[in-house]
């Protein structure tokens, strides 16, 4: 069986890559012409260039595929002009379903975001939560919300193909060097002065990646499945990593609005005068800033085991150990 994944050349997708040829499967990564191809070497995959947004280069990619694991896209806090990511997360999947239907596709796994599973401030947020924060939420969960109602109303629709949608919490483990890899390199570098009250989700890399090659085998079509693994607070995490780490934990704990108004403000330097990605926006302060808990006993069900979050932070830290001392080495 031959699995197309977009975005497979990522963090996450490279991990998928890898379960899916230990379970004997054909992989086939799309992937943009720039995008750096180093998490996949040595592995036997075929590797396309390609534009999620292009019909043509979708038609190449999917070309006698199976399965396709959709985790294709722009994730972003801050950009200085937010249309790409609304082109590529929105309208790219509308065009992914249509030409996965077109070229006789079996199975799609989407994956979403925990970003669009609501808020239950009485207790766990499941798949049926109701959403109601679209129009305070940042542009990437607008977008992320918007796709995933595309593949809802595709469900509706279509018979074919099957579509299963997980939605993730945040992954950490090794090869991670987008944003949750910053917070651990700032932590073991003694960068990270201060938190606040707050909870968030912390998902082994290989949990979810193993936990999307369920949803292809066991996963029901027209279901979602939050892909979570353990509900932590800020300080929590930071003791963890402490334990972990041997570096020590921040002690400062500041008002949650004065973490919004350093958000806001850094968000506003951004905008006027760096014209680079904050280190603190106000929806990541929303979604931090608050006790939101996951229940992730539906994929569980299916056969997804979850591993100690300790065993999670000490392959994080242990990776990000390595590449701090190789950076110092070169100094």
């Amino acid at each position: 069986m031959l699995c197309l994944v977009t975005g497979g050349a990522g963090f996450i997708g490279s991990h998928v890559v890898r379960i899916l040829l230990e379970k004997k499967y054909n992989v086939r990564v799309l992937a943009l012409p720039s995008e750096p191809r180093n998490r996949l070497n040595g592995l036997n995959v075929e590797i396309m260039d390609g534009d999620l947004t292009d019909p043509a280069d979708l038609e190449k990619a999917l070309k006698g595929v199976d399965y396709v694991f959709h985790l294709a896209a722009v994730h972003a806090q801050w950009m200085p002009d937010f249309a790409p990511m609304y082109r590529v997360n929105v309208d790219g999947t509308r065009l992914l379903l249509e030409k996965s239907r077109e070229m006789g596709v079996k199975r799609i796994v989407y994956t979403s975001t925990q970003n669009v599973i609501g808020w239950n401030p009485r207790g766990l947020s499941d798949e049926e939560t109701p959403f109601k924060e679209f129009k305070k939420s940042s542009h990437y969960t607008k977008s992320k919300y918007m796709a995933e109602q595309a593949v809802w109303k595709f469900i509706e629709e279509n018979d074919s193909p099957e579509i299963v949608i997980l939605n993730p919490s945040g992954p950490f483990g090794p090869g991670d060097t987008g944003p949750t890899g910053k917070v651990v390199q700032d932590f073991l570098r003694g960068k990270i002065p201060f938190f606040f009250y707050g909870y968030f989700n912390v998902i082994d890399v290989d949990d979810l990646a193993l936990g999307q090659v369920i949803a292809l085998e066991k996963g029901k079509p027209g279901n979602r499945y939050i892909l979570a693994g353990h509900d932590v607070s800020l300080q929590q995490f930071f003791e963890l990593l402490e334990k972990v780490s041997g570096v020590s934990a921040p002690s400062l704990r500041l008002p949650r609005f004065l973490v919004y108004g350093i958000g806001f403000i850094m968000e506003k330097a951004s905008d006027w005068f760096t014209h680079r990605p904050p280190k603190m926006t106000v929806d990541r302060v929303r979604q931090r800033g608050r006790k939101k808990l996951l229940d992730n006993s539906k994929i569980r069900s299916l056969g997804l085991q979850i591993r100690p979050i300790e065993e999670t932070l000490k392959r994080t830290v242990d990776y990000h150990k390595e590449i701090l001392d190789k950076a110092n080495a070169g100094h």
